[in-house]
């Protein structure tokens, strides 16, 4: 479109310049045509001053024949290039009208919306255009092109006003929302060319409605959404327990291989307790497996609010849980497992069938950094610790270290300061 406005341009400078000649044409005509009344009458003067008969009608004969042969042969050529420059003008306004009925033709079939506005007023708009907009050509025309630009996108298209206003010769794509007819909404996506027409701003662009597009954008963004969300869901339900909602076996031995992986590496020790609520067979018969549910989830918690950011909590299976402590040495294993064990002694739980007092037994294992073992190895340690625990009379707290033939070193209770309290003793209370 616009290097059609730059032909009709070139071809209107190139029909006044044809004009111009013209003109110049007709006056130097006259301008010689004077010369040549003057040079006659100069004759006439210069032979009737002539006292010689002979001579007069010599000379009056000379310039009656010589004037009117100069006369016709700038005629002639007069004619001749008033009719050259006359065809030229009837070619480059036919080439013109023929141009100008192409852009007609193409304006009117586009498939696109096309403006031209002069200063934010709109001075042409093709069918397509009123079609998007909803308004008719005579409620467009001199309206102001920014009424239509919906107030909370007029930003997006700043920079176009300011090339405007440098009278900077600028091409913009951009995506904004017309505020059509009876008040509706579309999306449109306009590409603009802001180009110094006869020192005025002039833009001209094409609009398409991609309303149907956005709307599609939109229902694949939520639809995307709606798939991350199923995937964490599920991703989440994979590696946590459904009534608990810590992780589940699977994901504590993932857990623990990383964390023993990472004690070996750095040198540090690494403490694993399990937990097996007592008689809780004896609950459920006597408070309904809903109690027993709600027990279960009750003391997850509790223990879930008492371990530091970095612990891992799980469910080992049934009623067991599976506490991973990194950094934390056997003293310091045993003084948490024995503060859970008696915060949940000293507070029973409170359920729709009325408080349920409960007990726990918990067995702990820890390995020094410079111990070789594996997840397997912590977990088989604990849970004989927690056997222990339940032979000793249940209610009760069981530790064992682990060497590096993965033997038993000891099997005792034990009260004794842990080597690092901060990083390796949990002091959060239940």
């Amino acid at each position: 479109m616009d290097s059609h406005i730059d032909q009709e341009d070139q071809q209107r400078k190139r029909r006044k310049g044809l004009r111009r000649r013209e003109y110049r044409a007709t006056a130097f005509l006259l301008i010689f045509g004077m010369l040549l009344w003057l040079v006659e009458w100069g004759i006439d003067y210069y032979a009737h001053q002539n006292t010689s008969v002979e001579t007069v009608d010599s000379n009056i004969s000379t310039h009656k024949i010589l004037l009117p042969m100069v006369w016709m042969v700038c005629f002639l050529g007069y004619g001749v290039y008033v009719t050259r420059v006359s065809m030229e003008i009837q070619r480059v306004e036919k080439d013109l009208e023929e141009s100008e009925e192409r852009y007609r033709l193409l304006t009117r079939n586009s498939i696109t919306g096309i403006y031209i506005h002069l200063d934010g007023r709109l001075v042409y708009v093709n069918g397509r255009f009123e079609a998007i907009t909803g308004f008719a050509q005579g409620e467009l025309l001199n309206r102001s092109f920014w009424d239509l630009v919906h107030p909370e996108d007029r930003s997006l298209i700043r920079e176009r006003d300011i090339a405007r206003a440098m009278g900077r010769p600028v091409v913009s794509q951009s995506q904004f929302r017309f505020l059509c007819k009876h008040g509706e909404e579309k999306w449109v996506e306009v590409l603009a060319a802001v180009l110094n027409y006869n020192g005025l701003g002039a833009n001209m662009g094409n609009v398409a409605d991609i309303s149907d597009r956005k709307q599609a954008e939109r229902q694949r963004e939520e639809l995307i959404s709606d798939l991350m969300q199923t995937r964490e869901a599920l991703q989440f339900r994979a590696t946590h327990d459904g009534l608990t909602g810590v992780l589940n076996r699977a994901a504590v031995f993932d857990a623990l291989e990383r964390e023993t992986a990472r004690a070996i590496r750095e040198n540090r020790p690494l403490a694993v307790v399990m937990a097996d609520v007592d008689h809780f067979k004896a609950i459920n018969d006597s408070y309904g497996h809903l109690v027993g549910d709600a027990v279960l989830k009750e003391i997850t918690r509790r223990i879930s609010e008492s371990v530091r950011p970095y612990d891992v909590v799980g469910r080992y299976g049934g009623e067991e849980l599976v506490i991973a402590l990194p950094g934390c040495d056997e003293s310091g294993a045993y003084n948490f497992a024995e503060r859970v064990r008696t915060a949940l002694c000293e507070k029973p739980i409170d359920t729709s069938e009325g408080p349920v007092p409960v007990t726990i037994s918990l067995g702990a294992a820890v390995f020094s950094g410079d111990s070789k073992t594996d997840a397997d190895a912590l977990i088989r340690s604990a849970d004989s610790a927690l056997y222990a625990a339940k032979e000793a009379g249940r209610n009760c707290v069981r530790t064992a270290r682990i060497s590096y033939e993965f033997a038993f070193e000891s099997l005792r209770s034990g009260e004794s300061l842990c080597k690092e309290e901060a990083p390796g003793n949990p002091s959060k209370k239940l």
